[in-house]
């Protein structure tokens, strides 16, 4: 059963999607993140870091790490707008998307939750609840083929497909 968190982030990145006039395949992210008032950058940065999102003085700069697969720059910059779009108003701060193998001091702060957040409106940006339904046509049971197909339509990874089909409740749980 979907949180309803979950639910909501989903409706608020389709009404911001419908909004920009880009609810369609394949989501045009760098749109998403100039509408939300941000300058987007690549570079090159260490390989555990995704990218970030510094918001200083009210200006809005999200970097995305151009080493990574197109497919992760797509969702890292998703992510970013997530943090912009949902967690901007507490004021000057940076948001730095690296991979942790630890628990540490942010684990149990109200951080973490703002991860999974950003995460959502993610999943919501770049994979929208009725644009995948639609994409998968009548009820049947979803092969792995069906979901390689809708990785490349959506222009995410397959791993990224297969969770969210999951978390929409659209396939059962599948082993790693």
């Amino acid at each position: 059963m979907r949180k309803q968190y979950a639910i909501d982030i989903d409706a608020g990145a389709t009404d911001l999607l419908r909004n920009l006039n880009l609810y369609q395949i394949e989501v045009d992210v760098d749109a998403v993140a100039r509408s939300l008032g941000a300058h987007v950058i690549y570079k090159d940065l260490d390989d555990d870091v995704s990218g970030f999102l510094l918001v200083e003085k009210n200006v809005r700069t999200i970097a995305v790490n151009s080493q990574h697969h197109q497919n992760r720059r797509r969702f890292t910059l998703a992510h970013e707008c997530g943090h912009l779009h949902l967690h901007a108003s507490r004021g000057d701060r940076l948001w730095l998307d690296k991979n942790l193998f630890f628990r540490d001091s942010s684990s149990s702060s109200g951080d973490q939750f703002a991860e999974v957040q950003a995460n959502q409106f993610a999943a919501g940006i770049l994979l929208p609840e009725g644009l995948v339904k639609s994409a998968l046509g009548p009820n049947r049971p979803i092969s792995e083929p069906d979901i390689m197909r809708l990785a490349v339509r959506f222009g995410v990874s397959e791993r990224a497909m297969t969770v969210r089909l999951m978390s929409l409740d659209l396939i059962e749980s599948v082993a790693a």
